[in-house]
């Protein structure tokens, strides 16, 4: 069964970090999601900026549509920049772009979204931490109010998995067949919950009516 773990211990393990910024946003119509500016800020940057100030080690971003505007809007980052020249298959594709791009030797991989601009460094940390907490456990998934959320840390032996995922289906397709790795984290953000993937959602951006914690 799934673990729920509170207090996770300090890791000291080196964590990547795979940030997702390559799909179409059909369901935005015209508007450029990623690049939409959030408290003054581009959404997908305002994303990197929690990871780089967080303890993953690297960050790595997985381009595709409107490689450019992506690219333009970290300019100055210190981040790895990766094109999926495939992103119209679907978010699998980008799974497998970033994962290939990690190596032979990172321990796990955190993949991130880059339309959840409300995901704090705390957060990050948490999962982070809890990667270390039990050897047992290779899954690690934010929780706030009992619902499961993103950004998920993979161990590295899910890798060939995730790099064998196809269409627009991501690494969720394998939390039933892992069940006993899955290791579930409280965090007191519901940052974890919250995606902007509709006009209405963006609207709500640009008002400045939704907003998460700080842990």
């Amino acid at each position: 069964m799934p673990r729920n773990l509170t207090n996770p211990r300090r890791s000291n393990k080196h964590i990547a970090a795979v940030v997702l910024a390559a799909g179409e946003s059909r369901r935005m119509g015209d508007a450029s999601k990623l690049t939409m500016m959030v408290d003054g800020t581009p959404m997908v940057a305002r994303v990197v900026d929690e990871l780089l100030r967080s303890r993953a080690d690297r960050v790595i971003v997985v381009t595709g549509h409107e490689r450019e505007r992506i690219e333009d809007a970290l300019s100055g980052r210190e981040v790895e920049l990766v094109h999926n020249p495939d992103y119209e298959e679907g978010i699998a594709a980008s799974v497998r772009t970033g994962i290939a791009t990690l190596g032979n030797d990172v321990p796990g991989a955190l993949v991130a979204l880059g339309d959840m601009p409300w995901v704090s460094t705390a957060v990050i940390d948490r999962l982070v931490d809890a990667f270390a907490s039990d050897g047992e456990l290779s899954i690690f998934i934010p929780t706030f109010g009992r619902k499961r959320g993103n950004p998920v840390l993979w161990g590295s032996q899910h890798f060939p998995e995730l790099l064998a995922l196809s269409g627009d289906v991501g690494g969720k397709a394998l939390f039933h067949r892992h069940a006993a790795a899955i290791c579930y984290v409280d965090v007191e953000s519901p940052g974890v919950n919250i995606d902007v993937d509709t006009p209405n959602a963006s609207r709500e951006v640009e008002s400045g009516r939704r907003r998460s914690g700080d842990h």
